[in-house]
Formats: C-alpha cells, structure tokens, sequence
C-alpha cells in the first residue's frame, strides 16, 4: 500500500508475527523453546540453554529509555563487527523492522520488497546475523527499556553526525535515510 504525504510517496510495512522461521534470515530469536539442553547442572530446576553471539571487539551493553516514537523508519543502519541483540526489559512488546545482509538495495537503501516488519513479544529477544539491516526497535510504551548489544567502536559511530547524503558510514555504523536515498516514507502498518 502507498499513499502520497505533502508530495513524498508513503509506503507501508505490515506486520507480521514473529517466528523462528520467518526471522531466519535476519537473525536469531532467542527464546528457550525449541533449544537443546545443554548438559550442565547448575542448580535443580535451572536449564541452560546457549544462544550464540559473534563479535570480534569486547562487547559492551547499550540501556536505551524509549519515549513511543512515530512508527516512521527514517533509517535503515547495519553492523560488520557484531550479532546485534535487542532485549526489551520488563516484558514489553515492540516492533522490530529488518533487512537481510544481502538484501538487493535500490538507491543505496534495501528495496522496499526485501524489509520486514515484525512484531517481538517480551518474552524473547532478537539477535541479527552481521550485516542485517534494521531500525532500532520500536516500543509502545513510554519509558520502554532497552538493552543493546554495542562494541566501542560502534557506540561511538552512532553519535556521529550525518554527512551530507543523511547517511553515516563510520565506525561499524553503515546508517543510510530512506527518504532520503530513495525518495519514500516508510512507515509501519500496526496491526
């Protein structure tokens, strides 16, 4: 669906559940279900269950307070160096809007028809392969906490500012706007 909003085309994204499947290609959700358990005892009762990350840096944690943003994907940004994880604190849903690694780009942007929109309930968390393409995660509740997964180097990435194609491309920060790059809104379809 498109629509046109003071002379800039819309498009829409739907959302879809999120399944283990159908986010494959983007990443992994972590979530117990359907894991192997492992053969350690740490306590009775405690299962442990791996969930793999790569990096090649010492990671560190980013804590993010989200007020509710416009449902507006303005940028679409991908990391080299690292499996970035978005754990929502608390048990809140929230919207998670990818790309894969290899998507086709229009305009240097993924074409429209290779971004996906999926709704993460609180109970699990994503973790994408290198390369995905994504948006920070969209909550729907104020005060909505975050942790992301972050190296150094990429911390300091996303404080840098804009050039002049609205796009950064320092510091394993690979941040490109949409509008900008390819002349559409993107917005999120809530269900």
């Amino acid at each position: 669906m498109a629509t046109v909003d003071a002379g800039v085309e819309v498009k829409y994204l739907a959302v879809e559940p999120l399944t283990k499947e159908a986010f494959a290609p983007f990443g992994d959700v972590l979530s117990a279900e359907g894991r192997e358990r492992l053969p350690i005892n740490l306590y009775d009762g405690v299962d442990v269950f791996r969930a793999d990350f790569e990096t090649s840096r010492p990671m560190e944690f980013l804590m993010t307070r989200n007020k509710v943003r416009p449902f507006h994907v303005r940028f679409l940004e991908r990391h080299m160096e690292l499996t970035q994880t978005f754990i929502s604190l608390g048990g809140r849903p929230f919207v998670q809007v990818v790309a894969a690694p290899d998507a086709r780009l229009d305009d240097d942007v993924p074409g429209y028809d290779q971004i996906k929109a999926f709704l993460v309930p609180g109970d699990v968390a994503t973790n994408m392969h290198i390369g995905t393409w994504h948006e920070p995660p969209f909550g729907f509740e104020d005060d909505q906490v975050f942790l992301y997964t972050s190296h150094a180097d990429l911390t300091v990435g996303l404080g840098a500012a804009l050039d002049t194609n609205s796009s950064i491309g320092e510091k394993d920060v690979d941040k490109r706007n949409i509008t900008d790059h390819a002349g559409y809104e993107l917005r999120i379809a809530l269900p």
